[in-house]
């Protein structure tokens, strides 16, 4: 089935929210089970636009002056060429969640234990919300 997936942070240098379509099992999944599929999904996508080499994003005019605003133009070549440990990557995803690193909805419910089933449907809308924490003394 297909999910929308909405990614929001608090970065002034990217778009607010990042969309994308992702097909997922036709099942009622756990929210760990989601987010490992969701992690693996984006590994998988990482490996295929490393391997393509990104030319066509090289000369994009938003990515170029995304870059210039950081003060650094590079080619988008990435310098560590070793691949993404799968299993790794899934529990970083998981324990960031646990941490509430990010906040995980779906179709206007908030999910805060990763046993919870998620009843997921076609074109249900999830949405990733990476939260900033402030940190700073007091004068």
């Amino acid at each position: 089935m297909q999910i929308r997936i909405n990614v929001k942070g608090a970065s002034r240098r990217k778009a607010a929210i990042v969309q994308m379509v992702r097909e997922y099992p036709d099942r009622t999944m756990t929210v760990e089970e989601f987010l490992a599929e969701t992690v693996k999904q984006s590994l998988a996508q990482f490996r295929e636009k490393r391997e393509a080499g990104e030319v066509l994003r090289l000369f994009s005019k938003e990515e170029l002056e995304d870059k210039a605003s950081l003060g650094k133009v590079a080619y988008g070549s990435l310098m560590d060429d070793r691949d993404p440990d799968g299993e790794k990557a899934v529990k970083a995803a998981l324990q960031g969640f646990e941490d509430g690193i990010a906040a995980l909805f779906a179709d206007g419910v908030r999910y805060t234990d990763l046993k919870e089933k998620m009843e997921l449907h076609e074109q249900s809308e999830v949405t990733f919300v990476r939260l900033t924490f402030l940190a700073g003394r007091m004068w």
